[in-house]
C-alpha cells in the first residue's frame, strides 16, 4: 500500500529524490501519455504519476515504510537548516528568527523553565498551554525557555496551516501529523492554538506529538473556544495564565519612570516595551504624550475575539 504525501511537503520530498526511472510496464510510449515513475530517496521507495514534464498525481511513499522515508528526509532538512530551532510558517521551513540574548526573564519563566527541567531530568515528557490576552509575550516565553533547557524546537504557525487547509479540515492534522514525523524535535511549538477547531484528528496528534517529543508547548488568547478534551492531561498537562509583566521585569523595564509603574501595570509586555522605546527616542514628553493611545489600543485589542497576535 501507498500513502500520498501531503501537498505542502510534495516539493520536499522529490527534492531529494534520486535513480529516478520510469516504469515502461505502465507506459505505452507516446510521450503526450501518462507515466508511472519510480525513485528513493536515502534507499526508501517513491513513486507517482507523471504526464510529459508534469507530476499529475503524487508523490507516494510506502505505508510501512512512512515513518523510515520521513526520517530520512527530515535528517536531511536538519542538515540543510542548519540551526536546532525551525519556524514553519508562510515561507515554510525556516530557522526560527528568535534571538533571546535581550529579553528580560519573568519570575514565571523563571520558575516555569525549572518546573520543566524537573520532569524533563525525570523522563517525563511535558505538555502545556499558556493562555492570556494578546501581547503578553508567551510566544517570547516559549522560545525563551525551550533554548534555556537546550531542546531542538519546531514551532508552527497554526494560523497559516488553518489558512492552508481550513482551520477545521482533516488535512490540517494530516500536515501537523508529517512535520512531526519529519523532524521529531524535543519540543513542538504551537502557536495561536485558538484559531483552529479542535477535532478529533487534532485531538489524536496532541498525543501522538507527546509521545514522540519532550515537550509540546502551545499557546492561545483565551481558551474559552476550545474543547473540554484537549485541555486534559496527555494532551496538555498543565495550562499556565500569562497576563502581565511581573513587578521585578516592569522595574527593570522602567528603571528610569518608576513613578509610571502604577499606570503601566496591567499593560501586556509588548506596550510597556513600546513605551521603553518610544521613551528612549522620542524622549519622556513625547512618549508620555503618546501613552494614552497605546493604552486604548492595547484594551481594544484585548476585546478583539480573532487577532493574530501572541
Amino acid at each position: 500500500a501507498w500513502t500520498e504525501v501531503p501537498e505542502e511537503f510534495r516539493r520536499l520530498v522529490m527534492e531529494h529524490v534520486t535513480g529516478t526511472e520510469v516504469d515502461e510496464s505502465y507506459w505505452d510510449g507516446d510521450d503526450q501519455s501518462a507515466f508511472l515513475c519510480r525513485g528513493t530517496l536515502d534507499g526508501e521507495a517513491v513513486a507517482w504519476i507523471g504526464e510529459c514534464a508534469a507530476i499529475v498525481d503524487g508523490p507516494y511513499i510506502l505505508t510501512a515504510r512512512e515513518a523510515e522515508t520521513y526520517r530520512a528526509l527530515g535528517e536531511r532538512l536538519w542538515r540543510r537548516l542548519g540551526g536546532p530551532h525551525v519556524l514553519y510558517g508562510t515561507t515554510g521551513l525556516v530557522l526560527d528568527p528568535f534571538d533571546g540574548a535581550g529579553v528580560l526573564a519573568t519570575t514565571q519563566m523563571i520558575t516555569l523553565a525549572a518546573r520543566l527541567r524537573g520532569f524533563l531530568e525525570a523522563g517525563e515528557p511535558r505538555s502545556y498551554l499558556l493562555a492570556g490576552p494578546p501581547g503578553t509575550g508567551k510566544s517570547m516565553a516559549i522560545r525563551w525557555m525551550i533554548r534555556e533547557l537546550g531542546l531542538t524546537s519546531v514551532r508552527i504557525d497554526l494560523a497559516v496551516l488553518a489558512r492552508l487547509h481550513g482551520a477545521g479540515s482533516v488535512q490540517l492534522a494530516t500536515s501537523l501529523e508529517t512535520l512531526l514525523r519529519l523532524l521529531r524535535p524535543q519540543a513542538m511549538i504551537l502557536d495561536d492554538l485558538d484559531r483552529i477547531a479542535i477535532t478529533a484528528p487534532l485531538l489524536a496528534f496532541l498525543e501522538l506529538a507527546q509521545r514522540t517529543c519532550k515537550v509540546v508547548i502551545g499557546s492561545a488568547n483565551s481558551v474559552e473556544k476550545m474543547m473540554g478534551a484537549a485541555l486534559r492531561p496527555g494532551r496538555f498537562d498543565e495550562i499556565v495564565k500569562v497576563d502581565r509583566l511581573d513587578p521585578v521585569v516592569l522595574r527593570r523595564l522602567l528603571v528610569d519612570d518608576l513613578d509610571l509603574i502604577e499606570r503601566l501595570a496591567s499593560l501586556p509586555a509588548a506596550y510597556v516595551v513600546e513605551f521603553v522605546k518610544r521613551r528612549r527616542v522620542l524622549g519622556r514628553a513625547q512618549a508620555l504624550e503618546e501613552l494614552d493611545e497605546l493604552i486604548k489600543r492595547a484594551s481594544r485589542i484585548a476585546g478583539a475575539p480573532d487577532t493574530d497576535q501572541d
